[in-house]
């Protein structure tokens, strides 16, 4: 029998048949077990987390099909320590379950910050760089100096603070600004203090 006499023979297509047979019902079955392992289409809607304290997310049975790992914190004085900033996915995201949410949290530290050097600067530019070391502007005295506007100390917590010194970000600074010619209206050892209102800071 030659080659193609028997590729054509009845005994040849019966087994090619019953080998392709078996080849669907074994692709069918490892589809429908991937289905069934990666549970396809069974998602879970991610809830709000943004607010609440990590401790409380993560310690919540409720949150069991999720895993949580925090990968940032941020120091934020206006918000309470160990709550959640952001996460990702975002909330209402559909996922399957176990996925991990990632949280960035507000520090339980304060971040260090080296205090900058104020002195001779203008009341404004010493304003603008408090805010760029993350520090706000407390309590203004105003003394006899021919230096108008001109910031002469600069104080933390009643003290004067010297250049470089860490303390951490969110302190309030007082400083003392010269009158300038605006002196010759005060009485020797007099001085003028003023308050910035918190919204300011």
């Amino acid at each position: 029998m030659d080659f193609f006499s028997f590729i054509f023979s009845k005994k040849f297509l019966k087994h090619l048949l019953i080998a392709l047979g078996i080849t669907i019902v074994l692709v069918l079955i490892t589809l429908q077990s991937l289905s069934w392992y990666t549970k396809h289409n069974e998602y879970i809607i991610v809830p709000d987390f943004r607010g609440i304290y990590v401790q409380d997310v993560t310690g919540n049975p409720d949150n069991r099909n999720y895993q949580f790992s925090v990968v940032d914190s941020i120091f934020d004085p206006g918000k309470p320590k160990g709550t959640i900033l952001s996460q990702d996915p975002y909330p209402g995201s559909k996922v399957k379950k176990n996925r991990t949410i990632y949280l960035s949290i507000t520090s339980f530290v304060p971040e260090k910050t080296p205090m900058p050097d104020l002195r001779d600067l203008t009341l404004r530019q010493a304003q603008s760089m408090l805010e760029s070391a993350g520090l706000r502007l407390g309590k203004l005295r105003y003394i006899r100096s021919f230096d108008e506007d001109a910031v002469q100390n600069q104080l933390f917590e009643g003290r004067s603070i010297k250049t470089g010194t860490l303390i951490d970000k969110g302190s309030v600074i007082d400083l003392t600004v010269g009158m300038g010619a605006k002196a010759a209206e005060m009485k020797q050892g007099d001085s003028l203090d003023h308050e910035i209102p918190e919204e300011e800071r």
